[in-house]
């Protein structure tokens, strides 16, 4: 991903991954509650032909880069690595992101069932997941977006949207948050994404000895740094990368108890990378 094609990627599709629909359509231009606060007037533009963006409110707007910088506090290089995911689902599922004209978009799910689908159960064990059941907020969702039906994994956030990762897939439908698991323990245990905090599982065998906060976007953190002031324990298993670096130097440098735990998939740039090439499924 390069600046050039990340401009590219229509802002509007960044704002549905957010759970965000417009609420009026005029001309070229589409209106929106704030990504960015709570409101009930819709102050937020985008204009589809220039794919720019304008916060009335704030009084600030620019390009989809400029929007994701604003959104999550990233610089610009984690912005590219954010939006490289939207390149990767607009070549796999480009229908979904055909124009829409003269028409609200629609994006919601139909039915929450537990995992069945042969195509789901051949994506976990491809990713070093068999053991899936019985997992807190993993399940079968089966969603419409633009009128047009997919099937996925989904993982529930504490906001009631879910994490949709398949194949093919990889967004998010209703308010992004993350996912907090609790088991009324001193420990808690934080992962960037549910394929990290599945792997863990699925390598530790799930003995219920923590609690567990899935971040779904490392970005969250800041926001959530509250849920951690009344764990004794802090274990931190994020990407080995700068922006997994970045974040687990804010939370040891709040935290005494805090404890970099990458160490167990040294070499490798997640716990999932790790778990695939160690696994034998």
């Amino acid at each position: 991903m390069n600046a050039i094609k990340a401009r590219e990627i229509p802002i509007e599709k960044v704002l549905q991954n957010l759970g965000c629909e417009p609420t009026k359509t005029i001309g070229n231009d589409l209106w929106f509650l704030s990504p960015f606060r709570p409101e009930k007037t819709p102050s937020f533009k985008i204009n589809r032909k220039l794919n720019k963006w304008f916060d009335h409110g704030e009084q600030v707007g620019g390009n989809t880069i400029d929007f994701v910088i604003q959104k999550f506090g990233f610089n610009v290089s984690e912005s590219l690595n954010y939006l490289k995911n939207f390149e990767e689902f607009f070549s796999l599922q480009k229908q979904i992101f055909e124009p829409i004209i003269e028409k609200e978009s629609t994006n919601k799910i139909d039915k929450i069932i537990p995992i069945q689908h042969v195509a789901l159960i051949q994506y976990l064990k491809s990713r070093g997941i068999i053991n899936y059941k019985n997992i807190p907020n993993l399940t079968e969702i089966h969603y419409t977006i633009n009128d047009k039906k997919f099937f996925a994994l989904g993982f529930k956030n504490t906001s009631g949207g879910f994490e949709i990762r398949s194949k093919y897939a990889k967004i998010c439908i209703g308010a992004k948050d993350v996912s907090l698991i609790i088991n009324k323990t001193n420990t808690i245990r934080i992962f960037e994404g549910f394929f990290d905090y599945l792997s863990f599982v699925q390598k530790q065998e799930f003995t219920n000895d923590s609690d567990f906060l899935i971040l779904n976007s490392v970005a969250l953190l800041n926001r959530n740094l509250v849920l951690l002031q009344n764990y004794t324990a802090i274990e931190m298993y994020f990407d080995n990368d700068d922006a997994g670096n970045k974040y687990t130097t804010i939370v040891t440098e709040r935290f005494a108890n805090a404890k970099d735990s990458r160490s167990v998939f040294q070499g490798f740039k997640d716990y999932n990378e790790w778990l695939i090439a160690s696994a034998v499924v």
